[in-house]
């Protein structure tokens, strides 16, 4: 089975959209987030769905190296000609002052992002790029933090209007994807 029909299955399976759904993309311009984008395209050529945009939330982490993921993932939407939303924060900054880790803060900063993005789209969905491998590697570390049974749960498929299409597509599998396709993206490093 390819990945397209993988995907199409996933959506199905999990009810992430109605049919035509409006989805919007986030865009991390990495190789998952990029082939996300990409399979996604596909299927609304086929009409089964509508990539009602993109949004990348920059996290001012990493230098420049933030603002260049920025700029690559306003580019890609350009050259797909599909909108895009760029948010960003001083992430540290606001982790340090909430008292809580970079990485709490960070998702949360980006999921409000993401829904409001949605919502100013009129989108039914918001598609992020975990793959079977983010399911594989949460788990092993809720196991390793010594969750109990119903901590140990890992990424669900889909969770209100967060959709994750690659959820059952190892990490491998998009990378060549995206090697066939020629298709450009980030490596964070």
């Amino acid at each position: 089975m390819g990945l397209l029909d993988s995907v199409r299955r996933t959506i199905r399976r999990h009810r992430m959209l109605p049919p035509g759904g409006r989805v919007v993309v986030a865009l991390s311009g990495g190789p998952d987030s990029i082939a996300l984008l990409h399979v996604l395209r596909e299927l609304e050529a086929s009409g089964e769905l509508v990539v009602a945009g993109i949004a990348h939330f920059n996290h001012k982490l990493r230098a420049g190296a933030s603002d260049e993921d920025a700029r690559f993932c306003r580019d890609a939407a350009a050259e797909l000609g599909v909108p895009v939303e760029v948010g960003e924060a001083d992430v540290r900054s606001i982790a340090r002052a909430e008292k809580r880790s970079v990485e709490d803060a960070g998702r949360r900063l980006r999921y409000v992002f993401l829904h409001e993005v949605a919502q100013r789209l009129h989108a039914d969905a918001i598609a992020v790029g975990h793959s079977r491998d983010d399911q594989a590697e949460t788990f092993l570390l809720r196991l390793l933090r010594g969750a109990g049974t119903r901590g140990l749960g890992a990424i669900r498929p889909k969770n209100g209007q967060v959709i994750r299409p690659l959820i059952d597509v190892p990490r491998a599998e998009l990378r060549a994807f995206a090697a066939d396709r020629g298709l450009s993206y980030r490596e964070d490093e």
